[in-house]
């Protein structure tokens, strides 16, 4: 701990006390809420170089100790761990209680499952680790990693590794006590090896990430012999596709044959589908006037994001393309043509393109790997729910199976919103709304912002139809 400098610059807290002293007092006593009151009332751009580090310090300490109590907040609401009838297939876990708490702080499931995991195990086998934190001498972050090194442990396993790991913790980065925790753990409780492998088999899995352009980033976590088998056979797949003056480099020749693949396995008519439909086709959402060369709004590559209006022509040029109609003022979906499926199909399309992503509040699983659920239960009669778009929401496995059989309840609003307010099994209030399909709709209803036309290729190029031919004259004469 660095030397308290009394100094004359900073303004006094409430009370007259000179920050100095504050700081000092919050260094030497546990961390409470007094001091964090008063903490809370010093501007750090007013105090000396060396008192703003122990200012961080103190504001560090106390950010322990309200960590704890938002832990033990957790552990109230989330109870003990969730029994049997929850847990239906490894790949399905619903735990009704974590999409209360992810609903309710916005944060992903995933983040839920993490916090609720640490606030379990600090509740029934760290409790040394707990006084810990709640005292400041360890962060949040030493807390999980200690937590998720003894997660495999029994309570008493857990305990020994906590008292040899907390000794001199204060000293420690969150990854230096991670890697000693794990030396210590593994001498108090071996793994064998094969239930080592498996464990860590079981991490595999691809993951998608949005590089903020209009690139994105797949990452697999595989298996070491199946990812050398990947990485030969698109290397020499990349090596087999080249010709005369080709200026692409072998990395460039790995991602195209990685497309190629993809574009492979769409192709074939034995690929499997997923509620009758083979969901591989790229999707993207453009509102007429770009499409025609009248506007340049970004588009929407559903899964991805936006992308520039070229990218959005050029994607819709050399596609068979549906028409999704969008509020030139609110942007949000109005109508689907017909004109390619069955009514059946059109309405589940529909559907789909409305919504983007499940229903829950929060989540983002995409729609067209979702349920459609009816709001209203299906039923002839008078007080069974149609089949329309109205009453039909698209939702994840997880959260259908949570609104079927764990008390959530959700009602569809019946005006043009489409909003869904969900209730849970707490009385909680949860409200959902459909995303408008492109952020920043068009500028042709202000005759001002409508350029004429520029130079385009030809309308066959597009494939356009009579009816697009007639709206592109109409938007150029209006």
């Amino acid at each position: 701990m660095a030397d308290v400098e009394m100094s004359d610059s900073g303004h006094s807290p409430a009370g007259g006390i000179h920050p100095s002293a504050v700081i000092a007092d919050a260094l030497r006593t546990p961390p409470n809420a007094s001091t964090l009151g008063a903490l809370s009332s010093i501007e750090p751009l007013d105090l000396p170089a060396g008192l703003q580090v122990d200012f961080l310090v103190a504001l560090d300490r106390h950010a322990s100790w309200l960590a704890a109590l938002r832990l033990r907040a957790l552990a109230a609401v989330a109870g003990d761990e969730p029994t049997e009838e929850f847990i239906e297939d490894p790949f399905m876990v619903v735990d009704p209680v974590r999409e209360e708490i992810s609903t309710a702080l916005r944060i992903s499931n995933f983040a839920a499952d993490k916090s609720i995991s640490l606030a379990r195990s600090l509740r029934s086998k760290l409790l040394a680790t707990e006084e810990k934190l709640a005292t400041g001498e360890i962060t949040f972050a030493h807390a999980a990693a200690l937590s998720e090194e003894c997660e495999r442990l029994s309570a008493s396993e857990a305990a020994q590794v906590e008292q040899i790991v907390l000794l001199g913790a204060g000293s420690k980065t969150p990854g230096q006590l991670r890697r000693h925790a794990r030396r210590v753990a593994a001498r108090i409780a071996p793994l064998p090896i094969a239930d080592q492998v498996e464990a860590e088999f079981a991490k595999r899995e691809v993951r998608m990430f949005n590089d903020g352009g209009v690139m994105a980033t797949i990452e697999a976590v595989l298996p070491a012999p199946d990812a050398i088998a990947v990485w030969n056979a698109l290397t020499a797949c990349g090596l087999a596709d080249t010709h005369s003056h080709d200026a692409r480099t072998l990395a460039h020749r790995r991602a195209d044959a990685l497309t190629t693949w993809a574009q492979r396995a769409a192709a074939d008519p034995s690929l499997p589908t997923h509620q009758g439909r083979r969901r591989l086709e790229t999707q993207v959402v453009v509102d007429l006037p770009t499409l025609l060369g009248l506007a340049d709004n970004p588009g929407e590559l559903v899964g991805f994001g936006p992308i520039p209006a070229s990218l959005a022509r050029q994607l819709a040029s050399d596609s068979k393309w549906r028409r999704l109609v969008t509020d030139p003022v609110t942007g949000h979906l109005l109508d689907f043509g017909r004109r390619t499926y069955s009514p059946p199909t059109a309405l589940r399309d529909y559907i789909v393109a409305r919504d983007r992503t499940c229903r829950f509040p929060g989540c983002s699983q995409p729609a067209f790997r979702t349920d459609l659920d009816h709001t209203v239960a299906f039923g002839e009669d008078a007080s069974g729910g149609s089949t329309a778009a109205a009453n039909l929401h698209c939702l994840c496995r997880r959260h259908h199976k949570l609104k079927t059989h764990h008390s959530w309840n959700v009602v569809a609003d019946t005006g043009p919103s489409d909003r869904l307010t969900w209730t849970s099994p707490r009385g909680k209030r949860y409200v959902s709304h459909p995303p408008p399909q492109l952020d920043q709709p068009g500028h042709f209803d202000q005759p001002g912002n409508v350029d004429r036309p520029r130079q385009m290729s030809p309308p066959t190029e597009f494939g356009w139809t009579d009816l697009e031919v007639e709206l592109r004259e109409l938007l150029i004469s209006t």
